[in-house]
């Protein structure tokens, strides 16, 4: 099994403006490109694990239970797709904590990496901010950022693998190629 790490906000939905948090199902958009890159990826093989930030539950601004209902609705609605999202991993702690599992720490990486039994060596983590990257290089996975450019980012350096792309779907053929080399399989 193939499996594939992604951030939520801004990767599988629509970013909301700065400071705005999703408060709701109801206000829940998935970026089109994204779905239909999972689906392509989910015919070859690929499973899906979410990880995540939300901070809105420790600012008060958004209740845990409405972000367990969110992911249960965003899998509920991505599996009618095809799309199989083993589980959705959270952090909900603000940004000022010592936190070991909020990004850019990688303790939820480790966390899905033990209960799924995947190597985080062979796993790439699609995201669309720099603090995605870090997490990455943090966990020992390779890192596909989707972002219009990456010249005015300070991104850090990756051993395994970091490119840049303006959607998923423009990242399928890296994707595919780095699973390939990983895994040594001769699906295309």
């Amino acid at each position: 099994m193939k499996i594939l790490l992604m951030d939520r906000d801004g990767t599988i939905s629509r970013k909301l403006a700065p400071g705005v948090y999703l408060e709701s199902w109801e206000a829940f958009e998935f970026c089109p490109d994204t779905v239909v890159a999972m689906q392509d990826l989910a015919r070859d093989g690929f499973s899906f694990v979410v990880i995540t930030n939300q901070s809105g539950i420790a600012r008060g601004l958004v209740k845990a239970s409405e972000v367990d209902r969110i992911h249960r609705k965003m899998t509920t609605e991505l599996a009618a797709l095809g799309i199989t999202i083993l589980e959705t991993y959270v952090s909900p702690d603000s940004p000022d904590s010592p936190s070991t599992t909020r990004k850019p720490a990688p303790g939820l990486f480790h966390q899905a990496s033990r209960e799924h039994g995947f190597c985080l060596g062979e796993v790439l983590y699609v995201g669309d901010e720099v603090r995605d990257c870090e997490v990455a290089s943090a966990a020992g996975c390779g890192m596909v950022l989707l972002a219009k450019s990456a010249c005015d980012r300070n991104i850090p350096e990756n051993d395994r693998h970091l490119s840049v792309h303006e959607s998923m779907t423009d990242a399928l053929d890296d994707i595919r190629s780095y699973y390939r080399r990983s895994s040594g399989s001769p699906w295309s």
